[in-house]
């Protein structure tokens, strides 16, 4: 009498996806009462300059653009080095969501420390002597603030303006004529959304392609680098029209709308309605097809 020999009992290994690194949190601005008065005032410093040069810039943009470079490069060195944590520091990675609570809502931190601290005279003075010296170490001196704010600005000047110059032939700018228009407006609009960009992310390879792929938290410095793009992108709709007005040559719209969406985009980027919201693509959007089983 024969049997038959058992068959292998097939057993079904599911393997979970890898899970993808976490998004590094929104950028808050430094607690401290200057940098949340100059937050503020600074974008309205930008337009306010901009509409005293305005004649001076249709009259002649290659040297106007030239001359105002440099102070717009020293008034976004003082925003960053006022505003916003440097590259590195564990302020704006590390503490990101602490000091949103403090920073942008006005919250009071967590709970549980709350609790204890009240329990706990002695504990509540050691913890807020900790905390000032901590919030102390993390803005950092004068020099940790300016080396980052001066290699952001060669990194603009090295690698955004010429990357900005091609786009914009790209969307349309003039190829063989208006070059040092091309150059000058690039360098502007590379000084306004990238300064502040590169100042606190450095060359993290994740923070970029979140900048690249518009996936980015929701913030200050983040909104205003798009808003200088999208701006950017509705000041070119009027060069086309027949108005023959002398502020509608080329590259005096695009500038214009370049600086009053950084304005917009930094102001409403850190709303508390926005803050650390991402735009999100559905597979549909992205032309990814759904598998069916």
């Amino acid at each position: 009498m024969s049997s038959t020999p058992p068959s292998p009992s097939l057993s079904t290994t599911t393997q979970n996806p890898p899970t993808p690194k976490p998004s590094s949190p929104p950028v808050p601005f430094l607690p401290s009462q200057a940098a949340r008065i100059y937050s503020f005032a600074h974008p309205f410093l930008l337009l306010g300059l901009l509409g005293l040069r305005f004649d001076k810039l249709v009259a002649d943009p290659v040297t106007e653009l030239l001359n105002d470079l440099p102070f717009l490069a020293l008034l976004q060195v003082g925003y960053v080095m006022t505003c916003l944590p440097p590259a590195g520091s564990g302020y704006a990675h590390g503490h990101g969501h602490s000091h949103k609570a403090v920073g942008e809502t006005g919250g009071s931190g967590d709970s549980a420390g709350e609790e204890k601290r009240k329990t706990n005279p002695v504990v509540r003075a050691g913890k807020a002597g900790y905390r000032r010296r901590q919030q102390k170490g993390e803005a950092g001196g004068f020099s940790v603030k300016l080396i980052p704010a001066l290699l952001s600005l060669t990194l603009i000047f090295l690698l955004a303006t010429p990357v900005l110059s091609i786009l914009l032939v790209l969307f349309g700018a003039p190829l063989t004529t208006h070059n040092f228009e091309t150059v000058l407006c690039a360098a502007h609009m590379a000084v306004l959304s990238t300064t502040a960009l590169i100042y606190v992310h450095g060359v993290d390879g994740a923070v970029w392609k979140e900048v690249w792929g518009i996936a980015r938290p929701s913030d200050g410095v983040w909104g205003g680098a798009l808003g200088t793009c999208v701006g950017a992108w509705f000041g070119a709709v009027p060069i086309p029209l027949d108005w023959d007005r002398p502020w509608q040559a080329y590259p005096i719209t695009i500038l214009t709308g370049a600086y009053i969406g950084f304005a917009v985009g930094s102001l409403i980027g850190r709303a508390s309605f926005l803050y650390g919201k991402r735009i999100e693509f559905t597979p549909e959007e992205l032309g990814i097809e759904k598998k069916v089983d």
